[in-house]
């Protein structure tokens, strides 16, 4: 099973490897995901971990030997491309191969500038206008056709920009462009309840309940098609 643990996951599951209070229920999902899934690091995790943008009390770098600790035994050396080489490669179809390598680096985290500004610019918008507005910016800006990174990508920024009930948060284009490289190749995306919310299908949320039932279905070894 392919796995994807975002940020909150992953550094939560990190941080309990180095003995802070607070994550138990993350770390004993580690130890149910252990030798049953493949869950890969990718140029995200790099971004985030390095330059941390989801709160001032998270200092760079501090987390990065755990977070390698943790990949290198969940990942089988593998690595989620960079999303431009996977848009890239889906205008040939999706395919595994196109989307995991083993030529990522800790030392290479994502590149978001292509996109610096677009949430901004389609705030308070209508979805359908959100929608069109972010397809056009996303083709333009980087020359991808309309492949399944790009239609999700719109829709993920269109539906965020138009619901205008939520604060918007520095997190949320890295949220954006994370989830639309991985959610078409993942059986499981582990998030946080608002993208969770964005993307049901898939997904699960990071509070205690959700986690602690994950812990409980790979002990049990039910497969995520049940």
């Amino acid at each position: 099973m392919l796995v994807y643990l975002d940020q909150n996951y992953a550094s939560r599951m990190a941080k309990h490897r180095l003995g802070q209070r607070g994550h138990e229920a993350f770390g004993e999902l580690y130890l149910a995901l252990k030798g049953r899934v493949l869950a890969p690091p990718s140029p995200f995790h790099a971004l985030e971990t390095l330059f941390p943008i989801r709160g001032p009390e998270e200092k760079a770098g501090y987390l990065l030997p755990a977070m390698q600790d943790l990949f290198s035994e969940l990942s089988q050396g593998y690595w989620v491309r960079p999303w431009q080489e996977v848009a890239v490669r889906q205008e040939r179809g999706l395919s595994p191969e196109d989307f995991l390598w083993r030529g990522g680096s800790w030392e290479t985290p994502a590149d978001l500038s292509p996109f610096q500004g677009l949430p901004e610019a389609l705030r308070g918008l209508p979805y359908r206008e959100a929608l069109e507005g972010a397809l056009k910016e996303i083709k333009g800006r980087t020359g991808l056709k309309e492949v399944p990174f790009v239609r999700l990508l719109a829709e993920l920024l269109a539906r965020m920009a138009s619901d205008l009930n939520r604060k918007p948060r520095p997190s949320d284009l890295l949220d954006a462009v994370m989830a639309a490289t991985v959610y078409p190749y993942v059986d499981l995306l582990l998030t946080d309840r608002y993208l969770r919310g964005l993307l049901p299908g898939k997904s699960v949320g990071g509070r205690r309940r959700e986690v602690m039932a994950l812990v409980q279905r790979f002990r049990e070894g039910v497969d995520s098609s049940s």
